[in-house]
């Protein structure tokens, strides 16, 4: 993978937008990242892996903090990254979750994370994409747009998830330091991290859990059996001798025997049943009958009761028949009437509508005279309509000819004050402009003093590295000195220890021997113990032993020795450790006075003192110096924004003065064209008013006239339509029409009469052809004949429904029994079938969880985890070994130490080869540039692995991010130049660190700093 362009706007301590192009910086193969301690150097990776994963780099830190506290609350903010693998050029750009201000109201509102992936064709376009800071696309297509969606596609394209990516493009050295002098535990939690092995530790618990289960599978499958005879002897009501055989066999697991016997007394069961089934078939058929008899009966005499329902109906609708007949002429006379009444009211309406017509243009003109004669002459002529409408468009016309003159004339005065306005606000320009060229006279000397601040500034600062190595080598023999007191105390602790140890190894040597030296004197009675008649001694050969040794009450036993050789082992392995400990702590005192040399604990800390104030110094400058250019910058673009400012306003004084006198000519002119329009009038539109009420006037006796003439013609055609209607009925007048319409109550109760009529009619011819009804006698006898029918028949059913019931409870019940023991039986076989599966199968289990749990006694006893994580990190030695022959001339060599500490911790400890002296030593022991090219080493072999296993993903940039503080210059040179060796390779290698010698050795730098409100800057030197 290699990364191209970074761009931030709003991101931790940069709260506007900074950028960075990573393919200028790798030109030359490596790249410093520097700053002081907290401007930001880290946010920039935290960036990075946010722009890919949606997470910051950090597992212990919440991506909440990858927005900037500076950023404006109402904008987003924004990671924007350009990346290449071998599956293409990409383009990723995300914005994280804000609370934005609401749009209404108050309070706020979540804006929820966004993230846009797009593929960029060909590298011929990645300017363009880099230019397209709105995030448009810049016409590439965008491949993925939901934050899901986004994820998966550059976990495919990267080939690395966010915890490998983090292992092997961003190594913290300082936490590999700890790997490599960690202890078994540690490193077994670090391994087991960062290769995901927890799998196989989750394998041992199932294991061991599955060993337990087998064991308690074994007591449930018997315990199993027992129930689910129990439960068979219970559904089979079994008894006595019956139960005492069964038990027998299940005891002894005669399982063959068990189930013969079960099949026997299931089958005695299910005999049972069948009977019983019979017998309860029979009594059903029997009541069945007694059902069809009781039901005949029944239909007989409801058809009786329906027949003689029916006769009284037919009865009622007899006697109401003449009633029904007068109701339905009287609504027929109604619907016939009706119509022509409608239409002679219409008559009526439209004779008045005509003659209201009428007095209206009367009462029109008459008011009309008075201002407008003329136009009421016209009602006279043979086509008034036409004269009226003809006046109305002149005076329509002449109105409309002098709108625009009335709004010209109404717009003078406004006009008039916005001139006077405008060369006002014209004098103000001028009079700016002036004190504008004023202040830009005097800004050269303000900004030639700033500079000389800032060069004075700069000299002071230029001595920070200096003074900070010496603050550091003065605070190192500080340290040292201060380490050296305390570690003598402990070298007399450690010596005092080694002591102790070789007394108590002495001693349990010593208790081992004695013991040894008892049992050999007790050996011949041990023998005898042993001895039968008949059986060849085993030092003699007799067979005859007529004098057997006694045993002493003191007597040794094998156990006794072998313990005490255990602890005579455990004692020499402790002093072994404490005479290791007391030459470590020994060395470690010596190399400490070294490093400390003349210096006393006062003078140390004097140095450190008067080192931290030339620092103090230097840094205070160096922030002075970072000030003063921004207020530089910022004089500088005050002074463009002035001048330019200047120029804009001269030149907009030269148009407005241009623009006042071309108003001023046209105000003039159309003053003149307003008076020679008013004429004799106040004003024009008191003209146009005139017009404009004639037109009105003749529009208005217009249209009155045409209303009149409408309403005579629709009354004479009501009166026509209303003769023609009363001829063609069957009424003589309109007053007997008027007469024959019923009021509406009385309509409507002669309609509800005639329907419920049709429906009582309708019911009876329905009744009448149902099935049986028509050939029924409904006399009285034959009424009661079938009710004494109807409680014979239904006597009997119930008399063979409840021997039916009966018969069906004897025979559920016998079911019920064969049932449960069908399924008792079936249970039971299940059971016996289990004991044999779970007995064979649970010694497998056993011995399997044994081997992978360290239990088993064959084999070396290590745990399946443990075995797994050795041979991961024999990969990863492998790997580190390759870089540390580079980083130390093949000096040093990583091994891992295969000497057993018991089965859960073997062979993951980590010992250094030095092929200098040919000795192996502990990692302890290193010196501070050995410890860096180690960890270093340890670090990229691990980084190799990880990326190994991702498919062989190549990382073409690299961060190292590590306090590079810790080195002395000669140290740190050698590092920086080896670790550009591995730019050789194609990587691009960016260094993450704050040491100030760092920029005289590394030519491509990115610079972050700090300035006012915590808020950081960012430049790059490329």
């Amino acid at each position: 993978m290699k990364l191209h362009h970074l761009r931030l706007t709003g991101i931790g301590p940069f709260a506007g937008t900074v950028s960075i192009d990573f393919a200028a910086l790798g030109a030359g193969g490596m790249f410093l990242l520097e700053g002081p301690t907290g401007s930001g150097k880290s946010t920039i990776l935290d960036a990075i892996v946010y722009a890919l994963y949606g997470q910051v780099a950090g597992t212990a830190t919440s991506a909440d903090r990858i927005r900037s506290q500076f950023a404006p609350p109402t904008e987003a903010s924004v990671v924007d990254l350009v990346f290449e693998t071998a599956s293409g050029l990409y383009r990723v750009r995300r914005q994280p979750e804000f609370q934005r201000p609401k749009m209404r109201g108050t309070g706020t509102t979540k804006e929820h994370a966004k993230a846009v992936l797009w593929r960029i064709g060909s590298p011929q376009l990645i300017d363009e994409v880099i230019a397209d800071t709105a995030g448009g696309g810049s016409g590439v297509e965008a491949i993925a747009t939901r934050i899901d969606e986004v994820g998966r596609e550059i976990q495919r394209a990267v080939g690395l998830s966010r915890d490998q990516f983090t292992q092997t493009v961003l190594l913290p050295q300082n936490e590999f330091a700890r790997f490599l002098r960690a202890g078994t535990g540690e490193r077994q939690a670090v391994l087991q991290r960062v290769f995901g092995t927890e799998t196989y530790a989750r394998v041992e618990k199932q294991l061991e859990e599955m060993r337990k289960q087998a064991k308690r599978e074994v007591d449930a499958a018997q315990q199993t059996l027992g129930t689910a005879l129990a439960r068979f002897t219970e559904a089979t009501a079994l008894e006595g001798e019956q139960v005492t055989t069964l038990q027998e066999h299940a005891t002894a697991l005669r399982l063959d025997a068990l189930a013969a016997l079960a099949g026997e007394h299931l089958a005695a069961v299910a005999a049972r049943a069948d009977d019983a089934r019979t017998a309860a078939t029979a009594a059903g058929t029997t009541e069945q009958e007694a059902r069809a008899a009781a039901d005949a009966a029944t239909r007989t005499r409801t058809r009786i009761d329906r027949r003689r329902e029916l006769d009284a109906l037919a009865a009622r609708l007899e006697r109401e028949r003449p009633a029904v007949e007068r109701s339905r002429t009287a609504l027929q006379q109604d619907e016939t009437a009706r119509p022509v009444v409608e239409l002679l009211r219409r008559r009526d309406s439209a004779a008045s509508a005509a003659a209201e017509a009428i007095e209206t243009l009367t009462a029109l003109a008459t008011t009309t005279r008075a201002e407008h004669p003329q136009l009421v002459d016209l009602l006279e002529e043979d086509a008034p309509e036409e004269a009226l409408t003809a006046a109305a468009e002149e005076a329509t016309g002449r109105a409309g000819a002098l709108s625009e003159l009335v709004d010209l004339e109404a717009g003078l005065p406004e006009r008039e004050t916005t001139l006077a306005a405008r060369r006002d606000t014209l004098a103000t320009q001028q009079k700016n402009l002036e004190a504008a060229t004023a202040e830009l006279g005097e800004r050269p000397a303000q900004r030639a003093a700033l500079v000389e601040q800032r060069d004075g500034a700069r000299a002071t600062a230029a001595g920070l590295g200096d003074a900070r190595a010496a603050h550091r080598a003065a605070q190192e023999v500080e340290r040292a000195r201060t380490a050296a007191t305390a570690q003598e105390k402990t070298v007399e602790t450690a010596r005092a220890a080694a002591e102790a140890a070789l007394r108590t190894a002495r001693e349990h040597a010593e208790t081992e021997a004695a013991l040894r030296r008892r049992r050999f004197a007790g050996i011949a009675a041990e023998l005898a113990a042993d001895l039968e008649d008949e059986t060849a001694c085993p030092v003699c050969g007799a067979l005859e032993h007529p004098h057997p040794a006694d045993p002493a009450e003191d007597a040794v036993s094998p156990e006794q020795v072998e313990a005490a050789e255990a602890q005579r082992q455990r004692s020499e392995q402790a002093q072994s450790r404490a005479e290791q400990a007391h030459a470590l702590a020994r060395q470690k005192l010596e190399q400490l006075q070294e490093e400390a040399g003349e210096h006393t604990p006062d003078s140390a800390r004097a140095a450190v003192a008067q080192a931290k104030q030339a620092v103090d110094a230097a840094a205070a400058a160096e922030t002075q110096v970072a000030a003063l250019e921004e207020q530089i910058t910022a004089h500088d673009q005050h002074t463009q924004q002035l001048t330019a400012a200047k120029e804009e306003t001269a030149l907009a004084v030269e148009r407005e003065r241009t623009a006042i006198d071309e108003a001023a000519r046209l105000l003039e002119a159309d003053r003149a064209k307003v008076a020679a329009a008013r004429g004799d009038d106040s004003s024009i539109a008191d003209r146009r008013r005139a017009h404009s009420a004639r037109a009105r006037a003749a529009t208005a006796l217009c249209q009155a006239l045409r209303r009149r003439a409408d309403a005579e013609q629709r009354a004479a055609d009501a009166s026509a339509e209303a003769d023609r209607a009363l001829a063609s009925s069957a009424l003589v007048t309109a007053d007997a029409a008027r007469a024959a319409v019923l009021p509406a109550e009385e309509r409507t109760r002669v309609q509800k009469l005639l329907q419920a009529r049709a429906v009582d009619e309708s019911r009876l011819a329905d009744g009448l052809a149902e099935d049986g009804i028509e050939d029924t006698t409904a006399t009285d006898e034959a009424r009661e004949q079938a009710q004494a029918a109807v409680l014979a028949t239904t006597e009997a059913l119930t008399s063979a429904q409840t021997a039916a019931r009966e018969a069906a409870g004897i025979a559920a019940r016998a079911e019920g029994v064969a049932e449960r023991s069908a399924a008792a039986r079936t249970a039971l076989e299940t059971a016996s079938a289990q004991v044999r599966a779970v007995s064979e199968s649970a010694g497998v289990t056993v011995r399997v969880a044994d081997l992978a749990t360290g239990r088993s006694a064959d084999g070396d006893r290590v745990q399946l985890s443990t075995y797994v994580l050795m041979w991961r990190l024999d990969a990863v030695i492998e790997a580190a070994n390759a870089r540390l022959a580079l980083f130390s001339g093949s000096d040093l060599e990583l091994l891992r130490d295969t000497g057993a500490r018991g089965a859960r911790k073997t062979g993951l400890d980590l010992l250094v080869l030095d092929r200098r002296t040919d000795q192996v030593r502990v990692p302890e022991t290193l010196s501070g540039g050995e410890t860096f090219f180690v960890s270093l080493a340890l670090a990229l072999g691990l980084a190799d692995i990880v990326m190994g296993e991702a498919g062989g993903v190549q990382m073409e940039t690299l961060f190292i991010d590590e306090g590079f503080g810790s080195l002395d210059p000669e140290t740190l040179e050698t590092v920086v130049r080896e670790i550009g060796r591995l730019a050789e390779s194609g990587r691009v290698i960016g260094i993450v660190s704050h040491v100030g010698d760092m920029k005289a050795q590394i030519a491509e730098q990115i610079h972050v700093r700090r300035g006012a409100y915590s808020r950081s800057s960012l430049s790059v030197t490329a």
